[in-house]
């Protein structure tokens, strides 16, 4: 599979990020990103705005939520939320951490403690602009931990810009797509 990079509209699209454009742009990106990477003919579905209850009983809605519907069934693994924050704020630690804490009661609403038999790995992605950071859920803590599919090639917790480090984005969403 190529590159999303060498998918003309989203190349335009992130060159054309700017500072203090609308969140909207980088969901926009985002969307295209992972309708490339996760294609609807293969069974794969992006909810946007996904609704989440915890159980509390409060609600929120993640902003971008890819399923994957394997052949012949009915019911969808759910593996990939994608928490999107608009440009101009990279470098704001407080964003950042927002994005955390969504992914964390987003996924922890979704899946909580599975039997350990019931787990599959679900991963999440903190999206600032044209900079992503990418996490794993841990059933156990019900949180999220900084991840990468190989630490020594792909240095955990690292910020990885969607142009500058395209290759390295395409190989942890290709482990994504392999691995969930």
């Amino acid at each position: 599979m190529s590159s999303y990079r060498s998918i003309h509209a989203i190349a335009q699209e992130l060159d054309r990020i700017e500072r203090n454009d609308p969140e909207s742009i980088v969901y926009g990106v985002w969307n295209a990103i992972l309708s490339f990477q996760f294609p609807v003919s293969e069974g794969y579905i992006t909810r946007p705005q996904d609704e989440h209850t915890a159980q509390s009983g409060e609600k929120g809605y993640s902003d971008l939520h890819t399923f994957h519907y394997q052949e012949n069934s009915s019911t969808a693994d759910k593996f990939l939320i994608v928490q999107c924050k608009r440009a101009g704020y990279e470098t704001h630690a407080s964003v950042w951490a927002e994005g955390v804490d969504q992914l964390c009661q987003y996924l922890s609403s979704t899946h909580g403690r599975r039997r350990p038999s019931d787990r599959s790995p679900v991963y999440g992605i903190v999206a600032v602009g044209k900079y992503m950071r990418v996490y794993k859920y841990d059933d156990v803590n019900e949180s999220v931990l900084n991840w990468s599919p190989n630490p020594r090639r792909l240095k955990k917790g690292n910020l990885w810009h969607l142009e500058e480090n395209y290759e390295q984005v395409q190989l942890i969403l290709d482990h994504i797509r392999d691995n969930h």
